[in-house]
């Protein structure tokens, strides 16, 4: 595969200021595995092989999938379909690469034989045009979103595929979200949490499964047990992670 060309002008790009680190590293993994005319397989699973190979246990197919939407909506990438098949296609590639072989690997985007597969417009669209919404599903933006405040909050940050999916499973609101940070909060004060360098704080994927933020915690300081807080919402496939 040829080298490619980054130039300074990503530091000044709106369309790259957009984007989250993760999605923006995801760009760049995404441009060295592209052929010359910027094209490449857009199924998650060949993508995450690809641009992840040391990181497979740790990148999600679902964290592919919102990435390359956001890359999208962003004008970055388009993607499109041939003969049954998702492609995608980095948009202004012919200005800041360089094309050396006769033809691309993949198929040519046709605005007749194709149709953006991020199009959910019944008016004519180009094929390789962004789609407003990253995520398929409204509500998985505000998820993730939640899930980063989660995670940032919790003590040990260990095995995210699985604390982000069973995060997803529980689907927990704005004012679950503040209970769960308020438990964890508390949970770094108590001496189960504090006791050998934290050796005993769970992971994340299993005090969510556990539904620890409703555990009675009591304080370091004046042995006061908080009041328990019951979201009875039944959460499917509960497996305990480790």
């Amino acid at each position: 595969m040829p080298n490619r060309i980054i130039k300074e002008s990503i530091c000044t790009s709106e369309n790259l200021d957009g984007l989250s680190w993760p999605e923006e590293v995801f760009f760049y993994r995404l441009l060295v595995n592209c052929d010359d005319y910027g094209r490449f397989d857009a199924r998650a699973s060949i993508l995450r092989a690809r641009l992840f190979p040391l990181r497979s246990d740790a990148v999600t197919e679902k964290q592919i999938e919102a990435r390359l939407q956001s890359l999208v909506a962003h004008n970055l990438v388009g993607i499109y379909e041939s003969e049954g098949q998702k492609y995608l296609q980095v948009l202004t590639w012919e200005k800041h690469q360089q094309v050396r072989a006769r033809r691309s690997k993949y198929p040519e985007p046709d605005e007749n034989g194709m149709q953006m597969i991020a199009d959910v417009c019944n008016s004519p669209r180009n094929p390789i045009q962004s789609n407003p919404n990253p995520y398929p599903n409204p509500n998985e933006r505000k998820l993730s979103e939640y899930f980063e405040s989660f995670w940032k909050c919790y003590p040990r940050r260990k095995s995210k595929g699985k604390a982000e999916s069973t995060f997803f499973k529980i689907n927990p609101d704005e004012q679950i979200l503040a209970t769960m940070l308020s438990a964890i909060e508390r949970a770094k004060k108590s001496d189960g949490w504090i006791k050998d360098s934290g050796q005993f704080i769970p992971y994340p994927a299993t005090w969510l499964n556990a539904r620890g933020w409703e555990d009675e915690i009591e304080d370091r300081n004046n042995g006061h047990k908080p009041s328990k807080v019951i979201d009875d919402r039944p959460v499917e496939g509960w497996v305990e992670n480790g």
